[in-house]
């Protein structure tokens, strides 16, 4: 007999054959499990419990991917492991041997075909919160870029995440083990993301370690794509880190075969270095190197901000002051000071050679601290008591302007405050603003107004002027003049506003019939006339009428506030204005598109110059009845007299007010305005204020974030009324709050349900309640109790008799209430059984092209 020759080995596959033939079976493998399906069910369940329940998604009325996002790391930290535990242990590795051992297939192609199996999986789960993503829609105006590239960003974690898991079940040696290793790695991975791991580090170790570590957290990464701009170095760091977790786990594999003990500790300790070595290698890229997907492009340098850099006079320069090496600064102050100096190089290489850039480090002590100090930098203290520099100077020749601190909370008007800096080096001379107003007190013109943020957001700019309201004239050289609630003025100083306007000045007017934090100011209401005596004449005069003597208010644009006893009231008199009542044809307008204004009067000027108009559902009320309770008022409200302008801008020439100059003037007389003036008219002075302007106040300090645009379209009329324009569309980009308009819009469709019989009944218990309140003054005693037994009864007679008044208010409070949480509790319901649901039919139909397949293979009888 002779001898049977041995059979050849077979010849290994191609890389990509190897890959496709893994990543189908572990399809297979993963979509056939029930284990997927688990994991499924609950990552679909504990996230929208986690948002809603939870996060409580409709207290932070915010139409956006935030709490998602926020939640997602956590909920994935459990169940992605899980699903990826099996994958190499148990039985699953008896497979894998046989796979690396008969074809045979090269480990790293195993560990990335399942990976990408596990990635078709993850995807798929992600596309099943699809209806959170339509329930922020429907009730909200989102910024779809930012919620695709929050959707983006969750991908790139989720993915990272079953790399890891991967990583772990290759070097484990049970399927608990992959599990608590993959949990362990991802959490100490998050947890670098937290700023005390600096604080943890001895005391001599550099910063440059510490930075890269903060950028470890794939956390970190996922919020900075979230936000919009999806930078190079994000997506880069996530891929890094899938790639080296994979060749970790093909390097597991590899090594199953290896004699000698399993070293799991090992491999962990290895995949923690990996993921800092991505974190190094990402941290060298540009972060200007990214992709903006904001509906207002808020991360790209706008053609307003290239115009102003192409303008700089020649041989301007940028330099950063940023103390890069110390150690107990947070990473995200250390990531937007990366920004910063991104941003800054990028305004230097499109000038044209006429601005360069420089960055130095000005450690503590040194010439180059002091020289940043000279500048105008400041230092910022940390609560380890320490300080850093963040700031820069703008210099050409002998001009030099500042940015004391970029604060990151100031982050959407990073692009404003660089180009207002820069637009300072090419003015001769900085514009000058006067304010003329009661509500502020002349004196030290640097000082923080109390309540008046936005005066300080103007003199960042510009130099701001106080003058006083009982002055009789103006100071030489303004550009514009901003009137606040300051209606009746002395003739001379009427005169000489009119002189200044005809001369080329800007105005802004704000007039209030009713001044909400001021009450002692509505005493006197002005009436347009032709014989000059408040500023209300003057604005008749260029072509503007006021109308003081009602409060506008309107049914489609109001505001739920809460009264004396914390009730919600739909209030029409406080009236926020989107898009649609906004002019989007106006330089000072285009673009903003959350606009509040509190009790406003309001103007009738020529077609074409309104900037904010209301609805034609809206009315007015006499200032003297807006003393009465909200929900009062509210009932009282009826609508009438078509749509109202609130806010309004006109431009000459003019004609003077004067027909002749007044005995005595100073100055020549001019008729006509000779040089083109804006001129704005806005019929409130609140809406300027901080409670309507800023959100409330955190630490003390704390730079206020804008509640609206209300500043953004202050600053804009400023901008204009000095003839500049340059700065408008920058600031108009800001990003404002995006609230869910719907449950708004349903608290004010409810509350204009059987208005009639809701009204009369607030009616008569306001009157009866008044009624009884002047009781104790007209006996001359302190309180009810201390009336007479017989009035006290007869008290008490009246307020029984209001029962049914109560009780009918009572109802209509109830059903309103009820509709609210109706429309919460099934939103919350949806969103809960949307995603499973998803899943569970997507698991459905593979189910049945399972038996479909399966019944075309079976051999025929």
């Amino acid at each position: 007999m002779s001898a049977t020759a041995p059979a050849a080995p077979l010849a290994p596959p191609s890389w990509p054959r190897a890959v496709l033939a893994v990543f189908r079976h572990q399809l297979r493998l993963l979509i056939h499990s029930r284990l997927t399906l688990a994991f499924q069910l609950a990552f679909l369940i504990a996230l929208p419990v986690a948002v809603f329940l939870v996060g409580d998604f409709f207290a932070a009325d915010s139409a956006s991917l935030d709490l998602m996002l926020g939640f997602l790391p956590w909920v994935a930290l459990v169940f992605v492991p899980a699903l990826a535990m099996k994958t190499f242990v148990g039985r699953a590795l008896d497979r894998e041997r046989e796979f690396l051992m008969t074809l045979p297939l090269p480990p790293g192609a195993v560990a990335l075909g399942a990976w990408l199996a596990g990635a078709v999986v993850l995807l798929a789960t992600l596309a099943f919160t699809a209806p959170f993503a339509a329930t922020v829609a429907w009730l909200g105006e989102p910024d779809y870029g930012a919620m695709a590239a929050g959707y983006l960003g969750a991908a790139c974690l989720l993915l990272s995440f079953y790399a890891v898991g991967l990583f772990a079940s290759a070097v484990a040696a049970s399927e608990i083990g992959a599990f608590v290793v993959a949990v362990a790695l991802l959490f100490l991975l998050l947890l670098f993301g937290w700023d005390g791991v600096g604080r943890l580090a001895p005391g001599g170790l550099a910063a440059g370690p510490l930075q890269v570590a903060a950028f470890v957290s794939p956390k970190f990464w996922m919020e900075r794509i979230a936000t919009g701009d999806v930078e190079l170095k994000a997506v880069a760091y996530f891929a890094l880190l899938s790639a080296l977790a994979l060749a970790g786990a093909g390097w597991g594999l590899a090594s199953r075969a290896a004699p000698g003990p399993r070293r799991s500790l090992g491999f962990a300790a290895a995949g923690v270095v990996a993921a800092a070595l991505a974190a190094g290698l990402v941290a060298v890229i540009p972060s200007r190197l990214a992709l903006d997907l904001t509906d207002q492009r808020v991360f790209t340098l706008s053609p307003g901000t290239q115009q102003i850099v192409r303008s700089a006079p020649e041989g301007s320069r940028i330099e950063l002051y940023w103390s890069a090496s110390g150690a107990d600064i947070p990473s995200a102050i250390r990531a937007y000071a990366d920004r910063v100096a991104d941003l800054l190089k990028l305004a230097a290489e499109r000038s044209g050679g006429r601005l360069s850039f420089s960055a130095q480090d000005p450690e503590p002590d040194s010439a180059v601290e002091r020289q940043a100090l000279a500048a105008g930098v400041q230092r910022t203290p940390l609560s380890s008591g320490d300080a850093f520099i963040l700031g820069a100077a703008f210099v050409s020749g002998e001009r030099r302007t500042s940015i004391a601190y970029f604060d990151q909370r100031r982050e959407g008007l990073l692009e404003y405050d660089v180009a207002t800096a820069l637009a300072g080096l090419a003015r001769t001379r900085v514009p000058r603003i006067g304010v003329v107003s009661p509500l502020l007190a002349p004196g030290d013109r640097t000082a923080t107004d109390t309540g008046f943020n936005a005066i300080g957001e103007l003199r960042r700019a510009y130099d701001v002027a106080i003058i006083p309201a009982f002055a009789d004239t103006l100071p030489e050289g303004l550009d514009a003049l901003v009137v606040i609630g300051a209606t009746f003025l002395k003739r001379e100083m009427l005169y000489a506003i009119d002189q200044a306007v005809m001369r080329g000045m800007g105005l802004i007017v704000m007039i209030d019939p009713r001044l909400r934090l001021s009450p002692a100011s509505d005493r006197a209401t002005p009436q347009p006339s032709t014989e000059v005596d408040d500023i209300s004449d003057l604005l008749l005069a260029y072509g503007v009428r006021y109308r003081g003597d009602g409060v506008v208010g309107d049914a489609g644009l109001a505001t739920p506030v809460a009264d004396a006893t914390e009730k919600t009231v739909v209030f029409p008199f406080w009236m926020r204005f989107a898009r649609g009542n906004v002019s989007a044809s106006h330089a000072v307008t285009a673009g903003l598109g959350d606009l509040m204004f509190v009790e406003p009067g309001a103007f009738d000027v020529a077609p074409g110059a309104a900037l904010v108009s209301t609805t034609d559902a809206a009315g007015a009320l006499a200032p003297a009845e807006m003393a009465k309770t909200p929900a009062t008022l509210a009932a009282a409200f009826r609508p009438g007299g078509g749509r109202r302008v609130v806010a309004a801008e006109v431009d000459g020439p003019f004609r003077s007010a004067y027909p002749a100059a007044p005995d005595g003037s100073p100055g020549r007389y001019v008729r006509e305005s000779g040089t083109p003036a804006a001129v704005f008219a806005i019929a409130d002075v609140d809406w300027i204020l901080d409670p309507f302007a800023y959100e409330p106040a955190g630490e003390p300090g704390a730079v206020r974030k804008a509640r609206n645009d209300n500043v953004a379209l202050f600053l804009n009329m400023a901008e204009r009324a000095t003839g500049g324009g340059g700065l408008i569309a920058i600031r108009s980009r800001g990003q404002a709050r995006r609230p869910l308009t719907r449950i708004a819009a349903l608290a004010r469709d409810l509350s204009q349900e059987d208005k009639d019989a809701r009204g009369a009944a607030m009616a008569r218990v306001a009157e009866v309640e008044r009624r009884i309140a002047q009781l104790p003054a007209a006996a001359g005693v302190s309180g009810v109790a201390d009336l007479p037994a017989d009035v006290q009864a007869r008290v008490m007679e009246l307020r029984a008799a209001l029962a049914p008044d109560r009780k009918i208010l009572r109802a209509f409070q109830a059903r309103d209430r009820a509709a609210l949480e109706t429309l919460r509790a099934r939103t919350i319901a949806v969103n809960l059984a949307a995603g499973p649901a998803l899943a569970l039919g997507f698991a459905g139909l593979v189910a049945v092209a399972r038996r479909r397949r399966q019944r075309r293979a079976a051999p025929a009888l």
